[in-house]
């Protein structure tokens, strides 16, 4: 019956040691600047808002970590994460620009500059004075050839930003602004207050630009061919006016092959700073804190987008960083080993019988005994924690023919790693000889052996003991 008892007061106290560590998961944010190599600790309200910034790395355990990593350029740097205990979940990776930056080719030098100096000297491409726009053939030809000259200049400028993992969305984007406002233009807007306009504007300016310029090169095939059959002219002339002729056609060629290529540069400028305006250069992950110690590797390695326009073909890794946690509070239980010495005091005694007469002597020495523990504590630390035992022990050698097991119950102290090796000391409810029949020391009976005036009962003691933990109970 009293077994029953104890077995039930040993599962409610489990069940209720475990329950201890059920509560509501609290919220932290960890994070890690790429460009700074900041790191920051910080605790979460219900709301996800910050409440206050921690001096350390200690985490409650079993809380929800939100490692968030910031200023990381996508286009340039992707990540690979490992944990050391579990999994890291991946809750976003910003935007996805995979599969449309797949599509854009590599960009590649443009055959910008239209050559006029082999063109007749004649009133269409003779030089006037006049201001950026003005109807000189002659100027609108340097003015197209600018414009596609800067439409070069911001493809190599985003390019090549986007290319950095040092910089971040903001620093590109001023980049790319300052670099079309370089080349000052009445014609055009500034890219500062709207950069799709001023794409707009420009892609504008090249199709007015070459409409112009075509009808001028018609204007004047037109003229040498109509000169060549209304005058008399010597054969030096015909050869020179039909040389003429051929360049100008030849110019009209590369002005249709120049202008499209531009206008291509533009459309991919325009997807590239859709997709940059859209990208998010933070990345965040969530991780349940369960575990003792975690460590978690950041691994930046050269993206895919960065890597097609690579000689190499191999990702490079750019770094490798490291963010560790450590749990504090919470329940640990485990189980160990233990020699622990047991001493009942004046509750225990030896009987025998003197010429009929009961006598005792005092077992108020320790007898050691082999047990086992579980040992539960709050987790302070990795190398000390305070926290208390229960076990059941076994006499190794014992005078007396007692029987059954010893129950420990008391206070610990726990050291080492994953505190393996802990002190403990309390109670000991264990079987102890009692007389029966109403008889006391000092009586005489007529018994010739003691165990029919004694019995074993239980009663309490006290225990000291060292333990080694074998495993982990949660």
């Amino acid at each position: 019956m009293k077994t029953n008892y104890f077995k039930s007061i040993y599962t409610l106290l489990i069940a209720l040691l475990c329950s201890m560590t059920v509560f509501g998961q609290d919220r932290y944010r960890v994070t890690y600047d790429y460009q700074t190599e900041e790191v920051k600790y910080l605790k979460l309200d219900k709301n996800g808002n910050v409440s206050d910034t921690l001096n350390d790395s200690r985490i409650k355990r079993n809380s929800l970590v939100e490692l968030k990593l910031q200023n990381v350029n996508p286009f340039a740097v992707q990540v690979q994460t490992d944990v050391v205990e579990e999994d890291l979940v991946s809750a976003g990776q910003g935007f996805n620009f995979s599969s449309l930056l797949g599509g854009i080719k590599s960009f590649t030098d443009d055959d910008i500059n239209l050559n006029t100096s082999n063109l007749p000297d004649t009133k269409i491409f003779s030089s006037e004075s006049g201001s950026r726009g003005s109807a000189s053939a002659t100027t609108n030809f340097e003015d197209l050839n600018n414009t596609m000259t800067n439409v070069s200049a911001l493809k190599t400028t985003l390019l090549s930003n986007l290319l950095n993992p040092n910089l971040d969305k903001e620093t590109i984007m001023k980049n790319l602004v300052e670099t079309a406002d370089a080349e000052q233009d009445v014609r055009l807007p500034s890219a500062k207050y709207n950069f799709y306009v001023y794409l707009a504007r420009v892609e504008k300016s090249i199709k007015d630009s070459r409409s112009q310029l075509e009808n001028n090169i018609n204007a004047m095939s037109n003229e040498l061919e109509t000169s060549m059959e209304d005058e008399e002219v010597s054969r030096g002339e015909l050869v020179s006016r039909n040389i003429a002729l051929a360049d100008l056609q030849r110019l009209m060629a590369n002005l249709s092959q120049s202008t499209n290529r531009s206008l291509e540069s533009l459309q991919e400028l325009r997807a590239l700073y859709t997709t940059l305006e859209a990208s998010n250069f933070e990345q965040t992950y969530d991780y349940e804190l369960s575990a003792d110690k975690v460590d978690i590797e950041l691994k930046f390695m050269q993206s895919d987008f960065s890597n097609d326009r690579d000689v190499d073909d191999t990702n490079t890794t750019l770094k490798t960083r490291h963010i560790k946690l450590r749990s504090k509070g919470g329940f640990k239980i485990n189980t160990s080993v233990a020699m622990t010495l047991n001493n009942f005091g004046s509750n225990s005694n030896k009987y025998f019988l003197d010429s009929g007469v009961i006598g005792a002597d005092k077992n108020d020495f320790f007898v050691p005994n082999l047990s086992t523990m579980i040992n539960f504590y709050p987790f302070m630390g990795e190398n000390f924690n305070i926290g208390g035992s229960f076990g059941l022990s076994i006499p190794i050698s014992t005078n007396d023919s007692i029987d059954g097991v010893n129950f420990l119950f008391g206070p610990s102290i726990f050291f080492g790693s994953k505190s393996r090796l802990s002190l403990s000391g309390g109670l000991a409810y264990g079987p102890v000889k009692q007389l029966t029949n109403g008889l006391s020391v000092g009586d005489t009976t007529g018994f010739d052996n003691v165990d029919d005036f004694t019995r074993n009962v239980y009663d309490f003691g006290y225990y000291f003991g060292i333990s080694f933990s074998l495993f982990d109970l949660n």
